[in-house]
């Protein structure tokens, strides 16, 4: 470093120190960040002693940190995935050795005592499913969904209840994606019901605050945002809306009032209880999208061929949510739930009374605080409910209680809508064809045969057995019945014999519908069993189910339940395959991704890293620098008049 000169001719003593000491000050500072340099093996000890490369080390040092969170992410979720597969695998040994315990106990072999030694072993097995399904990896459960914090599996009702989360956990494996880490019991197990699918569409009236992403749009495909471009041949001509900012239905009938004012044109929007509505008082008018757009489309509004008067929009199929009012509903005329019904999970009961509700969320909150295990939610297209049994071992129904609440809703479990297939656990109604199936004996002794061929529903069932009876002139009508669940049969005929059914031609249609049975001689009406409660079919299920058949001494029932038992096996081998293909993806990455941060530490480090050559050159200058500087300030602080005399 050059020392810096000072000009001691014709100037002060104190100038001439002043000058020499900052000269000093310089050239020591320089000498103390030398010496920093090569203390900490750093480039620069602070961003000003070299502020464009510090900037590059912020930028390198802020993605190294990145990409070493995404790789800590990665590792985790790796060994957390392990940790699933190891628990499958375990789930899979004790699956193995059930079926072999029921395929046992299925001969002639094997006898009561027996069967009952094997079902405490079912048993156990039963036990240690449960513990599995509470494993836990560093302090959080596997299988509980999102909320790893809670134990996903509970004693309930004589059974096991799945109280945890049905979502995936997520991890971030990139800078801008996520990947699922982990299967939730309800995947893994099959621990909750199929669903008591909401048979209505509680078609919720649009309302100008209602919010374009809780419709489901004219095609079905959501609302997307841009341009529709109005074109009034005799009128205002040409103009376009822009609905990039819009929030809300009311958003977009705002927006296209205000832009029609703005070009002088007559057309008005407005809303129905299900779409818009677009009047033009004479000019014929066409709405089109931007080219490529689909936003008049998705609104139901397109009307690509000149129109005059009003143009009626297409159903925007507003989705339920959790806020939505009951008075919304059913088109905006609301639903009457004053009226209680009942929900049974095995021996367990409870009325559910909705009168107070506001929101589909207080129906939501009502059902599922009940204390019977079942989980009721929006369904996926966001038109009606769904009602599931989180219990394993049991089963539910959902049924009147003299009202038609469960009905309006949808999600009474056994319906005219039920589809005969679907009754009995999916095992369906079993119809001779070109045969009556059953015949009905009426109070006064007449009687009637009932043909089910075509019968797709239990409606149909009923139109059948009403239709018979009315060509016999028998006065039998069938319907739902008000309280609890079956078909109904009354009786008008007067007479003192029983009500009853009985099978025709080999057919269990009777006995599968509920029908197969007698009333008391003193009623007038039969009505018959729930032929669709809904259970868990799930691998507790079906382990339970073995013990339980075991303990009857029931080889049918052993056999069914070793069948069952031997497809969740490949249930089992199809999770097991997905957990596998999640822990190589996350291996994969995780590889990559230690490369990268490498890559990224040799970047910051040619930024940070100190060149000990080049520094102790720097620091040899600054040493010279200042030994100068002291030599030459003690010449000139040393001067005197005389040194300037002759």
């Amino acid at each position: 470093m050059a020392v810096s000169p000072v000009n001691a001719s014709r100037i002060s003593f104190n100038s001439r120190a002043s000058s020499m000491l900052q000269s000093v000050r310089t050239t020591t500072a320089n000498l103390f960040v030398q010496q920093a340099r090569l203390a900490s093996g750093r480039a620069f000890a602070t961003p000003s002693d070299d502020p464009v490369a510090a900037g590059r080390a912020m930028k390198f040092g802020q993605l190294l940190e990145r990409q070493d969170q995404i790789l800590a992410n990665l590792q985790y979720a790796d060994s957390f995935l392990i940790s699933t597969d190891a628990a499958m695998a375990e789930v899979s040994d004790l699956l193995i050795e059930a079926e072999s315990v029921a395929s046992q106990n299925v001969g002639v072999t094997a006898g009561p005592e027996d069967r009952e030694a094997a079902a405490e072993v079912i048993a156990s097995i039963v036990g240690q499913m449960v513990s599995i399904g509470n494993r836990q990896f560093n302090g959080r459960y596997i299988f509980a969904g999102r909320d790893t914090a809670s134990e996903p599996f509970i004693s309930a009702l004589g059974g096991t209840a799945y109280v945890g989360d049905t979502g995936n956990l997520l991890t971030r494996i990139a800078e801008l994606e996520h990947k699922p880490v982990n299967l939730p019991g309800d995947a893994a197990f099959s621990a909750l019901s199929a669903r008591v699918a909401g048979s209505v569409d509680l078609d919720p009236a649009l309302s100008m605050t209602t919010r374009l992403e809780d419709l489901a749009g004219a095609q079905a495909t959501g609302i997307s945002r841009g341009v529709i471009v109005f074109d009034e041949s005799s009128g205002a001509g040409r103009f376009q809306v822009d609905l990039a900012e819009a929030d809300t239905i009311g958003d977009v009938v705002d927006l296209i009032n205000d832009a029609a004012a703005t070009a002088g044109s007559t057309i008005t929007a407005s809303l129905s209880s299900n779409g818009l509505t677009i009047s033009s008082s004479s000019s014929a008018l066409t709405i089109t999208d931007q080219a490529g757009g689909s936003v008049a489309d998705n609104l139901g509004i397109l009307a690509e061929v000149a129109t005059t008067g009003t143009i009626d929009g297409l159903d925007l199929n507003r989705r339920i949510s959790a806020g939505t009012l009951i008075g919304e509903l059913n088109g905006g005329a609301g639903l009457d739930l004053t009226a209680e019904f009942t929900i049974t999970n095995g021996n367990t009961t409870a009325t559910i009374d909705l009168s107070a509700a506001v929101t589909v969320q207080d129906m939501l909150n009502k059902i599922n605080n009940a204390g019977v295990y079942v989980r009721a939610e929006i369904n996926e297209s966001g038109s009606g409910l769904d009602v599931l049994n989180q219990v394993s071992g049991m089963t539910m129904t959902i049924a009147e209680s003299g009202g038609l609440t469960a009905t309006t809703l949808g999600i009474r479990s056994f319906h005219a809508d039920s589809v005969l297939s679907e009754l009995n656990f999916g095992q369906g109604v079993e119809i001779v064809d070109g045969e009556d199936d059953f015949q009905v004996m009426a109070k006064d002794g007449s009687t009637f045969d009932v043909n089910l061929d075509g019968a797709v529903t239990v409606g149909d069932v009923l139109d059948a057995i009403n239709a018979a009876a009315t060509e016999a002139g028998v006065g039998v009508s069938a319907s739902m019945a008000s309280v609890g669940n079956g078909i109904r049969l009354v009786d008008q005929t007067g007479g003192s014999d029983a009500l009853s059914v009985v099978a025709l031609n080999g057919s269990f249609a009777a006995d599968d519908l509920g029908l197969l049975k007698a009333a008391d001689p003193a009623e007038t009406e039969l009505i018959g069993d729930d032929a669709n409660p809904v259970r868990v079919d799930s691998v507790l299920s079906a382990l339970m189910d073995l013990e339980t058949a075991l303990r009857n001494d029931n080889t049918s029932a052993i056999t069914d339940a070793g069948d069952r038992i031997a497809g969740f096996l490949d249930h089992v081998a199809q999770v097991r395959g997905i957990l596998g293909a999640r822990a190589k993806e996350m291996l994969e990455r995780s590889t990559h991704t230690a490369t990268a941060v490498f890559a990224t530490q040799k970047l910051l480090a040619s930024v940070e890293d100190l060149d000990y050559t080049e520094a102790i050159t720097q620091f040899q200058k600054a040493q010279t620098a200042l030994q100068a500087n002291l030599l030459t300030g003690a010449r000139i602080l040393n001067t005197s008049l005389m040194d300037f005399i002759g």
